[in-house]
C-alpha cells in the first residue's frame, strides 16, 4: 500500500512539475503537493517532495549566484540577480512552498499525530527545521509561533525575531531527537519506503537532527563567540557519529520523464539564463580539482569557464556540469542527480571549524570531509596528492574554502560567506551597491497582506547573526 501511496504522490507530483514548467517555471512551485487527506504517510511524503523542490528552486539560485558559484545572464531574469537587484515579487514563489506545504504539513502532524506516530513527527520536524531555517538565513524575523493559526481566524502572524527562530530550531531538533528514539511500540504506524530519504531509518534521522544542530550552532560565531559556538558544534557533531556517505540526507529525483530537479528543468526551459562563476571554475582548474568535470559542464570551445559577476552577456561558457551528457557521467544537472541535503561532508566541515576555533587538531576531520566530497560526486577517492594539497592548511579560512567547493548548490556556502567574509570574493563592479547581498527582501505577498510582517526591502540589511 505504501509504495502505491507514494506512485501516486510521486506521479501527482511530478505531472504538476512538468506542466507548470510548459508555461512559467518559477510559478508551479506554490503548495502543488499538498495532501487532501491528514494522513501522516501523505503529510511526511508532500514535505519531502516540497523540501527537495526548494532545495533546488530559486534560492539555491540566487544564493549560488551571490556567492559566484553561478552568474546570471541578461538573457533572461537572473541577469538582474547578477547585478544583485531582487525584487519582493522575485520570492512569493520560494516563500509560499515553505510556508505553504512544508511547515504547515509539519504543523499538522505534530498538531494531531504526535502521541500516536512519533516517527513520522520526529521526521516532519526534522524537515520543519531545515525548511524554517532557510525562511530564517534568507529573510531573518519570519512568522513562527502564529504561523499556522489560520484556522483560528490569525491570517496576519506576527513575526518572530531571528533570534527567537534559532532558539526554536534547536528545540524543534531536540522534540525531533526524543521522538524518534521511542520504542518502535510507541507508533500506531511507522515509515518505511514511504519515507524517500531513510525508508524509515530512524537512527539515520536522529543523525541528520544532531548535524543540523550543529549548523545551526557554528551559525552564530559572531553572535555567541567563536569559542562558544564551536563548543557547542562540537558536542552535536560528536554525538551525531556520522561515519559515510551512506548517512547523506539527499534530494530524490527520478530521471528526465519525472524530474524534481529544477537544476534540470531550469536549464531546458531557460536555456542560457544562467551560467558557472568564473572564480569558482577558475578555483577548480587551477586547482586539479578532480571534481571538475562533474560539477561543471565544457564549454562551447570544449574547455571549462565561467562567467565574471559583471559578464552577463557570455553565453557560451559552462553551466552545471553533465547536463548535456547525463548519460555520459555524473553530474550535478543530470536529472537524476542526488543532491546533499545533509551530509557526512558537511558534518566534518563543521567538526573541523568547530575543532581550529578551539584550537585543536583539525586535520583529519577536514580530510575526511575533502575525501567525503570527492567520493561522493566523482565515485573514486582523491588521490594523495590532490588531498594533501587541498588541506595544506587547516585554519578556518581553508576549512570555508573547501567547504564552499564540496557544498556546491547548496544554501551553505552563502551562509557561511556572511558568517565569515570567507571566501574573499570580489562583488560585482557593475552593480548599483558593489556590495554582495545579504539577505532575500521581504516577499510582496507578506508585505501586501500582513500588517505584522517585519518588512525589509534593502537586500544589504544584515540579518541577526551575520556580525561579520
Amino acid at each position: 500500500m505504501k509504495k502505491y501511496i507514494k506512485n501516486i504522490i510521486l506521479a501527482a507530483f511530478s505531472v504538476s512539475l512538468l506542466a507548470g514548467c510548459q508555461t512559467e517555471l518559477d510559478t508551479f512551485n506554490v503548495n502543488p503537493n499538498s495532501p487532501t487527506t491528514t494522513s501522516p504517510t501523505l503529510l511526511v511524503a508532500a514535505m519531502e517532495l516540497a523540501t527537495f523542490q526548494t532545495h533546488s528552486s530559486g534560492l539555491m539560485r540566487d544564493s549560488g549566484i551571490f556567492t559566484q558559484h553561478l552568474q546570471g545572464t541578461n538573457v533572461g531574469q537572473l541577469g538582474a540577480i547578477g547585478l544583485y537587484t531582487v525584487n519582493e515579487g522575485d520570492v512569493n514563489n520560494e516563500w509560499n512552498l515553505i510556508y505553504g506545504t512544508t511547515l504547515v504539513n509539519g504543523h499538522i502532524l505534530n498538531r494531531d499525530f504526535e502521541a500516536t506516530h512519533p516517527y513520522y513527527n520526529g521526521i516532519g520536524q526534522v524537515l520543519t527545521a531545515i525548511n524554517l531555517g532557510y525562511a530564517t538565513d534568507m529573510w531573518g524575523d519570519v512568522p513562527y509561533d502564529e504561523a499556522f493559526n489560520g484556522d483560528e481566524g490569525n491570517t496576519t502572524p506576527k513575526y518572530n525575531t531571528q533570534q527567537e527562530i534559532y532558539v526554536r530550531l534547536q528545540s524543534i531538533l531536540d522534540n525531533a531527537i526524543a521522538n524518534l528514539s521511542k520504542p518502535e511500540s510507541a507508533n500506531a504506524e511507522v515509515p518505511e519506503d514511504d519515507d524517500f530519504i531513510f525508508n524509515g531509518d530512524t537512527e539515520k534521522w536522529i543523525k541528520v537532527a544532531r548535524v543540523l544542530k550543529a549548523r545551526y550552532a557554528l551559525r552564530l560565531t559572531e553572535v555567541e563567540g567563536s569559542t562558544i559556538a564551536a563548543q557547542k558544534a562540537l558536542q552535536y557533531i560528536t554525538a551525531a557519529n556520522m561515519t559515510s556517505n551512506d548517512d547523506d540526507a539527499n534530494t530524490l529525483f527520478l530521471g528526465e520523464a519525472n524530474s524534481l530537479n529544477q537544476w534540470n528543468a531550469f536549464n531546458r526551459q531557460r536555456a542560457n539564463y544562467m551560467k558557472m562563476g568564473k572564480y569558482f571554475v577558475d578555483y577548480l582548474n587551477n586547482n586539479n580539482d578532480p571534481r571538475l568535470p562533474f560539477m561543471v559542464d565544457k564549454d562551447a570551445n570544449g574547455t571549462y569557464s565561467g562567467n565574471a559577476p559583471e559578464d552577463d552577456n557570455s553565453v557560451k561558457t559552462s553551466y552545471i556540469g553533465g547536463y548535456v551528457n547525463p548519460k555520459s557521467q555524473r553530474g550535478f544537472a543530470s536529472p537524476d542527480w542526488q543532491i546533499g541535503i545533509v551530509t557526512y561532508a558537511e558534518a566534518k566541515f563543521i567538526e573541523a571549524e568547530a575543532k581550529a576555533r578551539l584550537g585543536q587538531p583539525a586535520l583529519v576531520a577536514l580530510q575526511q570531509a575533502v575525501t567525503a566530497s570527492v567520493t561522493s560526486v566523482t565515485g573514486a577517492a582523491p588521490t594523495p596528492a590532490f588531498l594533501a594539497a587541498a588541506t595544506a592548511t587547516s585554519d578556518v579560512a581553508n576549512i570555508i574554502q573547501q567547504k564552499y567547493i564540496a557544498l556546491f548548490l547548496t544554501m551553505e556556502p552563502y551562509n557561511d560567506y556572511r558568517r565569515t567574509g570567507f571566501p574573499a570574493l570580489v562583488p560585482n563592479q557593475k552593480s548599483d551597491t558593489k556590495v554582495i547581498p545579504v539577505r532575500l527582501p521581504t516577499p510582496s505577498d507578506e508585505r501586501q497582506y500582513n500588517a505584522n510582517a517585519t518588512v525589509v526591502s534593502n537586500v544589504t540589511t544584515k540579518v541577526w547573526w551575520d556580525k561579520n
